[in-house]
Formats: structure tokens, sequence, C-alpha cells
């Protein structure tokens, strides 16, 4: 996939694509519907399928909020985006200049004389153009105007909820980690350099990875069940994210005991894959008292990992 940064304008030349509009962070169930529909119509008349996105992102120029953590890296989205057929990845810097256009602006310059659009693949809840004032009627009216056509995909809903974006990170930062993942259709992951830490887990009997994570959305402090992704090997895992409060630690740690492994990790790019969130992290009055928690967290951990080992290979294939 050809990965295209703009900040100003586009000076490549495309020839009657087909291009889907929207931030796409997470490219979750519904992003995945848009995506589907536009390479699926691209491809059948022999055409490119176009992503065009905005980074950073919009909410974060126009200071609607401090800061938006992602769910994916814009590493992990262009490598899932192209897993999904797209051939170009347009990524356009967002201004507050560019925010001020009008829609019929921004449909003029970008979609028109930029991209030389023939069909445009939108979500229903899509705004765009000052003031997010352009809407998906709008652009059915001035594509009919200008002469491309605008497909309006209904947004997917899970167990009766819409799926966003937004939703999906609440019920991250929320440990709902299973819920999320069935949203997104795939687990959520973290992933990161192998890097020296106290050691402890070895001594206690477990030892582990310590990672230090790309920059995007932590799940919050606590134990989980994840799958640890090796070059290409898949092993089960505990994980603990938090300071360690039996040892009075300061800083947050990202520490992955694998299972049934025993090689050396250290300098190693790894991914964790999240299933399910097993506990909070708690303080414990003694260091046998944690030894066997931890003994009954592998355990769960062990049994509910089992049930996901017809898809170690699917997990290996989506990263």
């Amino acid at each position: 996939m050809e990965i295209i940064r703009v900040r100003e304008k586009i000076f490549q030349t495309f020839t009657k694509p087909s291009v889907a509009l929207g931030n796409f962070d997470g490219v979750h169930l519904g992003h995945q519907e848009i995506l589907k529909r536009t390479v699926d119509t691209a491809h059948s008349k022999g055409r490119e399928a176009v992503v065009y996105t905005f980074d950073p992102h919009p909410r974060l120029v126009l200071n609607q909020a401090p800061e938006i953590p992602q769910i994916t890296t814009a590493e992990e989205k262009a490598d899932l985006l192209e897993s999904l057929g797209m051939d170009v990845l347009v990524l356009a810097e967002f201004t507050k200049e560019f925010a001020r256009q009008t829609p019929e602006d921004f449909v003029e310059n970008t979609l028109v004389e930029e991209l030389a659009i023939r069909n445009l693949f939108v979500g229903e809840n899509y705004r765009f153009g000052s003031g997010r004032s352009g809407t998906p009627a709008q652009l059915k009216r001035m594509g009919q105007e200008r002469g491309f056509s605008v497909h309006v995909v209904p947004s997917v809903k899970v167990r009766g909820e819409v799926v966003s974006s937004t939703l999906i990170r609440k019920l991250l930062l929320s440990g709902r980690i299973s819920e999320a993942n069935e949203m997104l259709g795939r687990p959520f992951f973290v992933q990161g350099n192998v890097i020296h830490g106290h050691s402890r887990g070895k001594g206690l009997g477990y030892p582990t990875a310590n990672i230090k994570p790309d920059r995007k959305l932590i799940p919050p402090d606590g134990v989980y069940a994840v799958f640890c992704q090796f070059q290409n090997q898949v092993h089960q895992a505990v994980m603990n994210i938090g300071k360690n409060p039996t040892f009075h630690d300061r800083k947050t740690s990202f520490e992955a005991h694998l299972l049934d492994f025993s090689d050396e990790l250290y300098g190693s790019t790894i991914k964790l894959f999240f299933i399910e969130r097993l506990r909070p992290e708690c303080t414990f009055g003694s260091v046998d008292e944690l030894k066997s928690q931890i003994a009954r967290d592998v355990e769960k951990a062990r049994f509910l990992l089992n049930h996901y080992s017809d898809n170690v290979k699917l997990l290996v294939r989506q990263s």
C-alpha cells in the first residue's frame, strides 16, 4: 500500500478512484464495512481504493480534547488498512486553516480536483467542513452535481450498540476487554520492546518480560490474560500493568509472564493481544500471598486462553 503524506495539496494523479473518508482509529467492524465496500467497488473496475484521513486528529487541532488515546498507532492503522486491500493511504495534515473550509470547498478542492473521485464511501454519522456542518446528505447532492457517487454505509451494531471508536476507547479504558474486542473484530494489542526490569518475577518463580509499549491507549492497571507474539510464535501469557504496590514502586510497569517459555527476550519487539482482564492490581501482605495469587492468575489465564487456541495462527496473520 502506498502512503502519501500531504501538507498542502496532493500532487499525485488518480484515475477515478473509490475513496473512503474518515479517521478510522481502531479500524473496527464499522470501519471495515466502509473499507470493504470501497475496495470491492474500486477493484471491480480495476481502479484504486483510497483511504483519505487526517493526521493529527481534528479534535486535537480544534482544542476539543487535550488528548485522544489512540486505539491504533499510525503504523498499526496503515498495516490494518493494507490487510483489508486498500491501495493508497492519504494522510492529510489537519490545520485550523484547513478546518475553515466550507463543505463545498472541501468537495471541490480535495475530492474533485485532487482526488478525481468516482465513488465516495462514508459512514452515516460522517461530518466535514467548517464547524462539521457538512452531512452525508449534502455529499450526495454535491456528488450528483460534480459527477461522483456517494455511498452512505449504515452503522454496524454489536449487541444492540453502535460500534464506534469512542465507545471502544471507553470499554478499553474501563478494562472491558472482551466487549471492545468484539467491536474491533479482533483482539486489541500493544506492541513494545523488551527492556530490563527489577527481575522480581524470576525470584518469585514467574519470570517476566518487561515492556516499553508504543505510545497509544493502554488499558487500566490490572492483570490480564494475553497472547504474546514473538517473531512468528504465539505464547499464552499473563500480563500485569501497574505500580506493583506490594513493592511500593512509583512508576507504572508492563510485565508479561509467558507460560511454558524460558527463552531470552531482552531487546526483542513483542506484541501482546489482550483477551480478558482477570482482576485489578492489589496490594498483598506478604510475598507468599502474592505468589499464591499469581499461581491462581496463571491457572485462570490458561483456562481462558485454551479456548482461543484455534485462533492463534489468525493472531499472527493479523499482526
